[in-house]
């Protein structure tokens, strides 16, 4: 045994130097660049009268915020850059707009240049983000969360077995193999790894590819002195193998923030300093202020560089002095060593602009990949599976116990309409509230793996879908079963096979419906208000609550839409048509014995319109998950065009 443990160790080690070897290369060394880049963002009033006001008096210059003023530098191969200043300095706007990420509302002038040419948002192709908010799928593990972006991110470039070698390296340098089989947890529902490991989960996900140029916003927010040295080494390791990194930090220790050997200092928008981290201390004592002894030289600068409050005009002057200064030695320096300066020639790099969609895995991989994890989330839930079913078994016992065996008597026909307008109303509300907090609690995460180009929306919608119907096919049928045989409906296979087919078709309405509600609602408690508006009008236009002939003429058009209406008579007619021997008058099933045609005359249904109320119900249900797609990409193009 301990033989075998010692040659697993083996080949897990040859495994990770295996993979170091293939995954350092790269195909291209980056050099980010940056010119006049001045950013203003939109100042919006706290209120609609100020709205109102700031529209009609304020000029365009005043209802913008200026969050850039000019801003230049540039970043060569291997270089790890620390961008650094107080809270408002601009440090996570500009990492945004050098990324091209999140920059729908801002005004953006100047120039981005990647080894001299301006590649817009293509630069995503080479980059990678890691930021600062942390979204995951929680019923995932670290490993299978890891496993499905390395599959999506990594493309058909590489082989299955290098993209799980490299997930068991990432694994291992990011020091989370102890919980790699950890879920990575729901906050106050499921119980998962902890903030520090979801920080370096997040880091994790991006260097999965080891892209050419990394942005990270304060990747060591949040972990303690030991991990947090131990992610800047993975970067400082990044760069030494010709990465160009660009990262804000915030707070660092002074051990951590001298691992960074160029530092970006900004303040109100502007440069301050730009150069070596080791030429910066002495740059600012020829300027008249030194770091004083054993004082962390991060907490000099910021200092030295804030606003503080109710010395406003006094702080802000000497900014200006400092930028100004510094833009002026930029300026008029001839070597550039003299403060740091970074000078690359862009001119000797080469560099290719790859055309694409984008996708770097085939539409069969994400399909196949989102199923997967579809398919998970759905199997792990804690609480959703396990409620579905004992409700589904609960309300149909309850219903088959008051409906037990129904006699055939005069108030034969009000129980058995009961009943079935009943299945249709518990098996729409079962499987629509079900699935409405899906988009809502699942967006942050959707629009980010978007963003990053991992999959199409169409894809991740129609694998939701999917990954719900062996749910809805098991679950319906121990409902209909229970149900109709217990409360004693006809006792004809066929008849109940189009009972479970008609109630199937409705629950595949209800969680189109439910989609609908979690496309355009905001948040979870939003999409529950919802909800029953979009039911009620159609439950009570559905044939049973108000006769079909009495609905007044402008609601009748609600009757045409309502799956209620066609559901209850195609299960009307499935239950009446052929009965007979029943003592009723053509025209009253009042007091009497029902027939079926009776029966069906006093609902105002018809048998006639059994193939046809099929047919409608189909088109409801491909319309229904239609016009949920069309509404969540129009939320995420809204997203990405306006965030």
């Amino acid at each position: 045994m301990k033989c075998e443990v010692e040659l697993y160790e083996h080949a897990i080690r040859s495994a990770h130097c295996a993979t170091q070897i293939e995954m350092e290369a790269l195909e291209e060394a980056i050099t980010l660049s940056w010119k006049s880049l001045t950013v203003k963002a939109p100042a919006p009033p706290s209120s609609l009268m100020e709205r109102f006001v700031k529209k009609q008096e304020s000029t365009p210059c005043q209802r913008n915020r200026t969050i850039l003023n000019g801003v230049s530098g540039s970043v060569c191969p291997g270089q790890m850059i620390a961008i650094v200043g107080s809270s408002g300095a601009g440090k996570t706007t500009l990492l945004n707009v050098l990324a091209r990420q999140n920059t729908a509302r801002l005004k953006v002038s100047g120039f981005i240049h990647v080894n001299g040419k301006n590649i817009g948002n293509r630069i995503k192709d080479i980059s990678a983000y890691v930021q600062q908010e942390e979204f995951f799928i929680g019923t995932l593990t670290v490993k299978e969360h890891l496993t499905f972006q390395a599959m999506l991110r990594m493309g058909n470039r590489y082989t299955t077995a290098h993209k799980l070698k490299r997930v068991n390296l990432v694994l291992r340098e990011m020091g989370l193999r102890k919980c790699a089989h950890t879920v990575i947890g729901i906050p106050g529902r499921l119980k998962g790894i902890s903030g520090g490991e979801k920080t370096r989960l997040s880091f994790a996900s991006e260097i999965l590819t080891n892209p050419s140029v990394l942005f990270v916003d304060e990747p060591t927010t949040g972990l303690d002195a030991f991990m947090a040295e131990m992610v800047v080494k993975v970067l400082q390791d990044m760069a030494m193998s010709g990465r160009t990194i660009l990262c804000t930090i915030h707070q660092p220790s002074s051990q951590i923030f001298n691992m960074f050997g160029s530092l970006l200092l900004l303040a109100e928008g502007q440069t301050a300093y730009l150069g070596a981290t080791s030429d910066a201390l002495a740059y600012f004592q020829r300027l008249g202020y030194a770091c004083p002894e054993n004082y962390n030289p991060a907490d000099f600068y910021v200092h030295a560089l804030a606003i503080v409050p109710g010395r406003e005009d006094e702080c802000k002057l000497r900014v200006k002095e400092i930028c100004d200064t510094f833009n002026l030695h930029s300026q008029t320096s001839t070597a550039s060593n003299e403060i740091g300066h970074h000078n690359c020639d862009e001119s000797e790099m080469e560099f290719t602009v790859k055309e694409g969609s984008g996708f770097k895995a085939s539409l069969f991989s994400q399909l196949c990949l989102l199923l997967w994890r579809s398919w998970l989330i759905q199997s792990r839930d804690p609480s959703l599976l396990r409620i579905k079913f004992l409700q589904s078994i609960f309300v149909a016992l309850l219903m088959g116990l008051i409906y037990f065996d129904i006699a055939d008597d005069e108030h034969r026909l009000q129980n058995i309409s009961g009943v079935l307008f009943f299945v249709c109303i518990n098996n729409t509300l079962i499987n629509m509230f079900a699935v409405i907090q899906t988009f809502p609690s699942e967006m942050p995460v959707m629009l980010r793996e978007h963003g990053s180009r991992l999959y199409r929306i169409e894809l991740y919608y129609l694998t939701k879908h999917l990954s719900d119907l062996p749910v809805v096919v098991f679950q319906t049928f121990i409902y209909s079963i229970v149900i109709y045989w217990m409360v004693g409906l006809q006792q004809s296979m066929d008849k109940f096979l189009v009972f479970y087919g008609v109630l199937i078709t409705i629950a595949n309405i209800a969680l189109g419906c439910g989609y609908i509600v979690s496309a355009v609602a905001p948040n979870v408690s939003v999409g529950l208000a919802i909800g029953p508006l979009f039911v009620i009008p159609m439950m009570v236009f559905g044939g049973h609550v108000v006769n079909i002939e009495s609905i007044p003429v402008y609601f009748y058009w609600i009757s045409y839409v309502s799956w209620f209406y066609y559901g209850f008579e195609v299960l009307s007619v499935n239950e009446w048509a052929g009965v007979t021997g029943g003592n009723c008058p053509f025209n009253t099933v009042i007091g009497c014995r029902p027939n079926g045609t009776g029966a069906l005359k006093f609902f105002a249904l018809k048998e006639s319109n059994y193939y046809r109320d099929l047919g409608i119900l189909v088109a409801l249900l491909i319309g229904a998950k239609v016009i949920g797609l069309i509404l969540l990409k129009i939320r995420v193009y809204r997203h990405e065009n306006h965030s």
